[in-house]
């Protein structure tokens, strides 16, 4: 990465985090602010999901590293691309059912236009470093979407 990229990348983490607290903030601010049951709920479902994918995935990864493995794809990584992206958009999601806010919408569907954003560039960088074993992985995983990994994963499984 040049030095300019590395200088918006790093600006852009700047923003990113500011938002993420500003999302944490005003989930506790506004917390069930529409009194509304099954959202809070279902926020609280949804945000431990998103925390059992984000450690699950960081426990994958140390793995990987202490077995040299370069291009992870064992454990959570071989049913979606991007675990760690995923948990936090569903934390991020969950974050915003909590407070029921338009200000805490707001904030997370910025967050998440981050995320989306992070995710075409982290598939870039991947390809660039990793090339035609990154675009097997790509043919092979989603980059997002778990259940569609456990169910292509299963069939493959089924089939051979």
């Amino acid at each position: 990465m040049k030095k300019d990229e590395r200088t918006i990348h790093l600006i852009g983490h700047i923003i990113y985090i500011t938002l993420y607290i500003s999302l944490i903030t005003s989930s506790i601010i506004f917390y069930n602010s529409a009194n509304l049951a099954t959202l809070l709920y279902a926020g609280w479902v949804i945000f431990a999901c998103g925390l059992a994918i984000l450690i699950i995935s960081s426990q994958t990864r140390r793995r990987a590293h202490r077995v040299k493995e370069t291009l992870i794809q064992s454990g959570i990584y071989a049913y979606v691309r991007h675990p760690e992206f995923l948990a936090h958009m569903l934390i991020i999601t969950s974050l915003t059912l909590m407070a029921q806010h338009p200000i805490s919408a707001a904030i997370g569907l910025v967050l998440l236009l981050l995320l989306c954003i992070g995710i075409v560039e982290e598939d870039k960088r991947n390809m660039e470093k990793f090339g035609d074993a990154y675009r097997d992985y790509v043919r092979k995983v989603p980059r997002i979407n778990l259940l569609a990994g456990i169910i292509k994963s299963a069939r493959e499984r089924r089939s051979g």
